[in-house]
């Protein structure tokens, strides 16, 4: 599986080797080969051990999980030739392809590469890219935080000529609206939605001979669960993992899950080290300043079962990446109605978009007492109105195509550096069916619960935290988790039964604690703060005064910061 390239213009003005020092210390760290070649003017450096068709007209590869299958899953396409760079991408954009033209054409999967080919420095940030990514928690559009570095689009095909001009640009649409499912009743929604989840997940996975199944209380990996659990050929190669603490919502039902269907399971305790500096870079060296800090403890998962479990070359990990967004997951929340409601407004509804309030970025330097949420609404207006369709509709892509493809795809795209990554709805058939649905059936997952309710009765009883904490086929289960919680509040969690305690968990603070000030790294780094590279931030005062906030337990104040780190990092690698 090929996992990342390097694409720069042999004239490049600015520091093609730095870049490729960069990837190649990425590619040593997982054990993977570099294959480089030139080619018209582009040195072309790919990783990982795909297919690379190398003629002498064109250099060609693909990212994704099937070269057989490309479209089965996540995919980036990539074609070097004398015509220029022509790139073309799934539906959702979840492998990014950041690309620039200063002086000369660089473009790469990975964010940091880009940064360092094209001589980045502090000077290049963009406050309004940069107030879009603390408000959100994600980028919205085509920015970065650089001024210089653009993201593809989704959906899309592009072609850059030999001087890395973008000259071709089009949205590929192969997701649409339509109103073909819109008279089914739930009985037909309900058989249909079962017919297509156990073929894309059983064509999925019937090839690998182990999966790898994090389980939680959610719709999302009970799709994956459900299918597994009641074909005996993928059950018997199938092993759950949960991470939690006990009496935990998560932890508790997916004990209920595996033990109903007699599937392996085991409990992983997280040791919480995850934050250390040595191992901030793992994610660092692949997002840079593109994606918050945030989710580390997935890889420390993914290492704790791998040292438990003996896992082979054709052992996978499977994820329910884009399985509930295409379902409606969040029409609830962003709750619009009329097409000209603010999307901003919609967007800032979700618990990641109130980290930062808009006072309080306005206080940062780098904005000078000035707000660009005019130019977030623009943004996210782009995403909304590429989409044709009904209001409901589009929200659904207004979330794939912002939110999700920058804020969630961070699951697969880590740990695919570690094993494959298997994402059985991630295909835009999938999406597809849920587009063609009426407004009930595509509002907060409805379709895909009457699939639980007419075809797994056994699972639906099964608490789940996906729409409120309740049982699709229980309604007693969530009010008894939501009186543990209050008895638990009031000092009487004694008398609630431990499959009850409804137990939180935050493992970032955990972590923060144990590490301590390596936890914010390099906040704290005596080149760093001489070196003032924080000052547009706040400066040092305002990194310590956040540290110790999130040491006293404040889960806002750390959150706060790993947007701001993500950046640091990214800078440290300019040495300047």
């Amino acid at each position: 599986m090929i996992k990342a390239f390097l694409i720069t213009g042999e004239s490049s003005k600015f520091d093609h080797h730095r870049a490729f020092s960069h990837l190649k210390k990425i590619a040593d760290r997982y054990a993977q080969s570099i294959v480089e070649h030139r080619l018209f003017g582009f040195q072309i450096s790919v990783v990982g051990s795909g297919t690379v068709d190398i003629t002498d007209e064109y250099v060609a590869f693909t990212l994704c999980v099937d070269e057989l299958n490309v479209s089965s899953d996540r995919f980036l396409k990539i074609k070097v030739s004398k015509a220029g760079v022509h790139a073309e991408n799934d539906y959702a954009g979840s492998i990014p392809f950041y690309y620039s033209n200063r002086s000369d054409f660089c473009a790469s999967n990975i964010e940091p590469c880009v940064f360092m080919a094209t001589g980045s420095s502090i000077d290049d940030l963009s406050p309004e890219n940069m107030y879009g990514y603390l408000k959100y928690g994600h980028f919205i559009w085509d920015e970065t935080a650089w001024k210089h570095i653009y993201q593809m689009l989704p959906d899309s095909s592009y072609l850059f000529d030999a001087l890395g001009l973008l000259r071709r640009q089009f949205s590929k649409k192969t997701v649409f609206s339509s109103e073909d499912r819109c008279n089914l009743n739930e009985m037909q929604v309900a058989d249909e939605l079962f017919e297509l989840n156990q073929r894309l997940v059983s064509n999925s996975l019937k090839d690998y001979d182990e999966i790898i199944l994090p389980l939680s209380s959610g719709y999302d990996s009970r799709m994956i669960f459900a299918v597994v659990s009641n074909d005996p050929a993928l059950k018997k190669k199938t092993k759950c993992f949960t991470y939690g603490c006990e009496g935990s919502v998560e932890v508790e039902a997916a004990r209920r899950l595996t033990k109903n269907k007699q599937v392996e399971w085991s409990f992983v305790d997280l040791p919480c080290h995850f934050l250390e500096a040595s191992k901030l870079s793992e994610i660092s060296d692949i997002f840079g300043a593109s994606l918050h800090m945030h989710g580390m403890y997935q890889i420390e998962f993914l290492r704790e079962i791998q040292k438990t479990n003996a896992m082979g070359d054709r052992s996978a990990l499977t994820s329910g990446f884009m399985t509930g967004v295409p379902a409606g997951q969040h029409n609830g929340l962003l709750n619009i109605f009329n097409s000209s409601a603010s999307l901003a407004e919609a967007m800032d509804r979700f618990p990641q978009s109130g980290v930062w309030a808009a006072a309080e970025l306005e206080q940062l330097p780098i904005f000078e007492g000035k707000a660009y949420e005019d130019v977030a609404e623009a943004r996210f207006r782009q995403a909304f109105d590429r989409f044709e369709g009904h209001i409901f509709q589009k929200l659904v892509m207004l979330d794939v195509w912002t939110r999700q493809r920058q804020f969630i795809s961070y699951y697969p795209r880590t740990l695919e550096w570690l094993m494959p990554v298997i994402s059985p709805h991630m295909k835009s058939e999938y999406a597809n069916f849920f587009l063609s649905l009426s407004k009930k059936h595509l509002w907060n997952r409805k379709a895909v619960e009457l699939m639980f309710a007419r075809h797994y009765k056994d699972l639906a009883k099964v608490i789940s935290n996906s729409n409120g904490t309740r049982a699709i086929a229980n309604p007693l289960e969530g009010p008894k988790f939501q009186v543990s919680r209050v008895l638990s509040r009031f000092g009487l969690g004694r008398m609630v039964p431990k499959s009850l305690k409804y137990d939180s968990f935050e493992f970032n603070l955990k972590s923060v604690n144990l590490v301590g000030e390596d936890a914010f790294y390099p906040a704290f780094d005596p080149v760093w703060t001489s070196n003032n590279l924080n000052d547009w931030a706040g400066g040092n005062e305002m990194s310590r005064r956040l540290f110790n906030e999130a040491i006293a337990g404040n889960i806002d104040s750390y959150s706060k910061y790993i947007r701001l780190q993500s950046v640091f990092l990214n800078l440290q690698l300019d040495g300047k």
